[in-house]
């Protein structure tokens, strides 16, 4: 690092060698797309360089991980692509996964609450046919003739449900989603 600081560009290289593998890994893990995951892992080796004065970080290779988790937040929470993955899990979403250990296991119930707050914070109608649509494994025709109203009305429920589970749990579930 101290060679790096000097702007020693030999030893960014042989770090930019060792490490940019792992990191797009780590992005790649989090996101599945290997161009989204690829230029972030750029913009970090980018800051990384030209913040290389200030750093004071002995541990290296954990900054720049930080630095991509970080990123790959943002790039979650800030793009359109956060309403792909989520919408995806929360289609699918059944309570009572499975998990595999411990860190799995908080992470999970940690998501669970913020998906059952973001539930809870719906309007009554709108809180209850998704509750029939997902918590019930109810088709939409079903929660439509239960609740008398159209299946127009119930698709509609269901979108914004789920719009504001998006904004309100894509933190939660992106760190939910790394660990599986």
């Amino acid at each position: 690092m101290r060679r790096i600081k000097n702007s020693d560009h030999h030893a960014f290289k042989l770090l930019y060698d060792r490490l940019w593998e792992s990191l797009y890994v780590r992005a790649f893990s989090i996101l599945g797309d290997k161009n989204i995951a690829k230029d972030i892992v750029q913009e970090v080796w980018i800051s990384f360089w030209e913040r290389r004065a200030e750093i004071s970080n002995d541990n290296i290779e954990g900054y720049l991980l930080r630095a991509v988790r970080f990123k790959v937040y943002n790039e979650f929470r800030n793009s359109k692509y956060k309403n792909k993955l989520i919408g995806e899990f929360l289609q699918s979403y059944k309570p009572n996964l499975k998990t595999n250990n411990v860190e799995q296991t908080i992470q999970l119930k940690d998501t669970e609450k913020a998906i059952l707050e973001a539930v809870n914070s719906l309007p009554n109608k709108c809180k209850r046919v998704f509750e029939l649509s997902r918590f019930e494994g109810m088709k939409n025709e079903e929660i439509a003739q239960k609740l008398n109203i159209s299946k127009r009305t119930v698709e509609t429920h269901i979108s914004n449900a789920l719009k504001v589970l998006k904004n309100n749990v894509a933190l939660s579930l992106a760190v939910f989603l790394e660990l599986f």
